[in-house]
């Protein structure tokens, strides 16, 4: 019999953990899956069930919009990972169990591992952001407060959530057999299969298995185990995968294709990823400052965390974007669900499927729709299952805040009582401009921008100023006063180049092109 391997699934803590209002338990979880079970005969619930019961009838209770930025997240990661679940109505549904296996992921803190290895850190930065700065509340910790390596896979973040798992398999077998107030004696391959939601089988780290249960053929012979023999035999084989999570920082030359691609600890730095066709699991973005990023591939889940002072421009995220930690961040996405978490000062420039999700202590942030340009976008987009279409145009514009503080009531804003938000704003159509994609060679011609019609009349305008300018300067006959013209213009761009710090950028860009080029 070959051998078997179970290991943790990353993304479903990355991407799915909140920090909400209410600080989850096993215990809470428990009394929280009880009253749902028990308000319904079916396992499996529609959206609007799951919000009556859950802000009315559970305890604790969930404001409407923690419920549905629940509800987004857990679908999202349902359907990617376990596959899409409809009633025999079509509509879509999540499992009872599916929920409480994400309730239970909640107990995990990330910022309580960061603060425990903080503290074994002896040297303070005094200009950090975070609990120590008189500057930002303790509602949440932007950034750690010290010096300290960043929390990376690998790392004590790492064993920390693999030891999470091991702590609490009791817990999540628990929820799937739904034996709440006793411990279950069997557990059956299809209630093992469930925990594949946060755990991934493989006959090894590099040869993934269908489903969960496949991690022990006994199933498939005998239908159920009992629950002793499961513990035991999912302890000893579950790790972490370092194959798949690597912790290697990426190289921005052209690459193969990658599970994980990181882009780690830059500082002042510009980043271009060259094979626009790639497709890439995992992007992990951490602790960037001041720098400038491009990554134009597919993407399945992209992880912005801990990163200040950065642009980041991405293409298509197929599944789920997350940013979290992150102050003076600007974000540019195309993805199918949006999360903010803990970020100060940080604007997102989003086209989204599902309303973006606001949570944590967030504040000053800015919105606005979708504008990169790039000539090979449009097949990005369609490879990832996010096209622009007019359908969702301005889903980007009711983004669902449980930020801390905030009740139900401040969740969408009209924009009369815009003003007096201070989670979010909207970037002003007179301040809307596109982010073009440097490119190597001849350009192709650039999809066309999905844009409200605001944003949509701000930009015919603008163009139409640069073509009454230009008209103008080509109007000059006299040569000495076209090229003081030109000089004067020059002068102006250069200035603009070095108060934004976009001559750094410059620079860089050209040295990728000579790497591409001798590369290729």
């Amino acid at each position: 019999m070959s051998s078997r391997v179970l290991w943790v699934r990353s993304e479903v803590f990355d991407h799915g953990v909140f920090n909400t209002s209410i600080r989850w338990t096993a215990a809470k979880v428990f009394n929280f899956i009880g009253t749902l079970r028990s308000a319904f005969t079916d396992e499996k619930l529609t959206n609007a069930e799951w919000l009556e019961v859950s802000t009315n009838k559970c305890k604790p209770a969930m404001s409407e919009s923690e419920a549905t930025a629940c509800w987004s997240v857990f679908s999202v990661l349902q359907q990617s990972i376990l596959g899409n679940i409809n009633n025999a109505s079509g509509q879509p549904v999540l499992d009872v169990r599916i929920i409480g296996i994400m309730l239970i992921c909640q107990v995990f803190s990330p910022s309580r591992i960061k603060a425990e290895q903080a503290s074994k850190n002896e040297v303070w930065n005094e200009r950090a952001v975070g609990t120590a700065s008189p500057r930002h509340s303790p509602r949440g910790s932007p950034k750690g407060a010290m010096n300290h390596a960043p929390l990376g896979r690998g790392n004590d973040f790492t064993l920390a959530l693999l030891s999470f798992i091991k702590h609490h398999l009791n817990y999540f077998l628990t929820i799937v057999t739904l034996s709440l107030n006793s411990e279950p004696s069997v557990v059956t391959e299809e209630e093992f299969d469930l925990l594949g939601l946060v755990m991934s089988a493989g006959t090894s780290k590099t040869s993934p298995l269908w489903r969960a249960s496949e991690a022990m053929p006994e199933f498939a012979q005998k239908g159920s185990l009992p629950i002793a023999e499961v513990k035991k035999q999912a302890l000893k084989i579950l790790t972490w995968n370092d194959d798949v999570y690597t912790t290697n920082n990426a190289q921005p030359i052209p690459e193969p294709v990658a599970k994980t691609l990181n882009v780690l600890n830059l500082h002042k730095a510009t980043w271009f990823h060259r094979p626009h066709n790639a497709e890439i699991d995992y992007l992990n973005i951490v602790d960037c400052k001041d720098s400038t990023i491009y990554v134009t591939a597919r993407i399945a889940f992209c992880l912005i965390s801990g990163c200040e002072g950065s642009t980041i421009v991405l293409g298509a995220v197929s599944t789920l974007c997350t940013a979290q930690n992150c102050e003076k961040v600007t974000i540019h996405v195309a993805a199918h669900c949006y999360k903010m978490e803990n970020c100060i000062d940080t604007s997102s420039y989003l086209y989204c499927h599902i309303p973006p999700i606001i949570t944590g202590d967030t504040r000053g942030v800015k919105l606005a729709p979708y504008n990169v340009l790039h000539s090979r976008l449009d097949a990005c987009l369609e490879g990832a299952q996010v096209p622009l279409k007019e359908d969702f145009v301005d889903v980007w514009a009711h983004p669902v805040c449980c930020t801390a503080g905030m009740d139900d009531t401040l969740r969408s804003r009209i924009t009369s009582s815009e003003d007096q938000n201070s989670t979010y704003h909207f970037v002003h159509p007179s301040k809307f401009f596109p982010v073009v994609v440097p490119e190597l060679g001849p350009r192709g011609e650039a999809p066309s921008l999905v844009l409200p019609e605001v944003y949509e009349k701000a930009m015919r305008e603008q163009a139409e100023e640069m073509r009454a300018f230009n008209q103008q300067f080509s109007s000059i006959s006299n040569d000495a006063a076209r090229r003081k013209a030109h000089d004067a213009v020059q002068n102006v761009f250069k200035e603009w180049l070095q108060s934004t710090g976009k001559t750094r950028q410059l620079s860089d860009l050209a040295k990728f092109s000579m790497q591409f080029q001798q590369k290729l």
